[in-house]
């Protein structure tokens, strides 16, 4: 996958998954273990330098990983701190050690950057806010990132394959919506008269974006729920895909009744985008046809991955 990416925060776990038994997962085409060491995550290369044993097939020792083939064992830094075959006197190679990445945890979630970071962690504050109620939900889709997010930031495709929920289908035309880059966000408002809502969307480059959804009332407006979405990519064609749900009323109603329904839109976005050709998003404005107006976000959206370096 592109050099590019790994320089961004990726979620790649629910905070509550990862305990003292190591966790497998793959993020850019590189397989990484996560396990907890006292109160902190650590993400390894998935691989011991030894025999190119998997170190999630192992166990954790204290704050270490042994890995299950000959017993190596690794510190949070991924150096090797034991090799048990090796005689006594013998120092341990310099070179017996796997990669150690970043990981933070935020949001319920774990994060890890596999580069440097050129840009935080994208922002949720409602998540962390006692006035919403949030909830998370996980889905496996068979496509790149930017297919899956470009597909979140377009709203034209609401009344056909969201009719009923997000859009009406004898009112498929909305406002022209010209979109702004900000650094490493994208930002654009859309005034859905169909549904009586206005989105206010924010894209942190490269696969995450976060949406207010306010209704009005009278003559004013009023936040209503608060959508984010990060593709965390698998592979070049593979993605998994974390919707957070944030809402500051109906607090006392279970979460089961929003899960439902966030699951249903995410099935009915998921046949559509799994059957997008060609499965990497032309980054090429030529390429595909663009409408004025509904389709400049979208526009801004690939032109920026460019800026990021993806189109080389």
């Amino acid at each position: 996958m592109h050099e590019a990416l790994r320089n961004y925060w990726y979620p790649v776990a629910r905070v509550s998954e990862i305990t003292d038994r190591p966790v497998a997962t793959t993020l850019l085409g590189e397989a990484i273990a996560l396990y907890r060491a006292r109160d902190r995550v650590v993400a390894l290369h998935d691989l011991c330098i030894h025999r190119g044993t998997p170190l999630s097939l192992g166990w954790v020792d204290g704050d270490e990983l042994t890995c299950a083939y000959h017993g190596w064992r690794y510190d949070a830094t991924g150096a090797c701190v034991r090799i048990p075959s090796l005689p006594p006197g013998r120092v341990i190679p310099p070179k017996a050690r796997v990669t150690s990445y970043r990981v933070e945890e935020r949001f319920d979630l774990v994060w890890v950057c596999l580069g440097t970071p050129a840009a935080p962690i994208p922002a949720f504050p409602e998540y962390e806010d006692p006035g919403y109620r949030a909830l998370w939900t996980r889905h496996r889709l068979r496509a790149s990132a930017a297919r899956v997010i470009e597909n979140v930031m377009d709203f034209a495709h609401f009344p056909w394959v969201h009719p009923g929920i997000l859009g009406d289908r004898s009112k498929p035309i909305y406002e022209s919506t010209p979109a702004r880059s900000e650094g490493n966000e994208i930002h654009y408002t859309v005034d859905d008269v169909q549904t009586n809502a206005i989105r206010t969307y924010r894209v942190s480059l490269p696969f995450a974006l976060h949406m207010h959804v306010r209704r009005r009332s009278g003559g004013d407006t009023e936040r209503f729920n608060v959508l984010f979405f990060v593709g965390s990519p698998i592979a070049d064609r593979e993605t998994t895909f974390y919707f957070g749900h944030a809402r500051n009323f109906a607090l006392d109603q279970p979460d089961e009744n929003f899960e439902r329904q966030d699951n249903e839109v995410i099935a009915q976005d998921k046949r559509m985008v799994e059957a997008q050709r060609p499965e990497e998003l032309p980054l090429d404005l030529s390429a595909e046809l663009h409408l004025r107006g509904t389709d400049a976000a979208a526009v801004e959206y690939r032109r920026a991955l460019v800026r990021l370096g993806l189109g080389t």
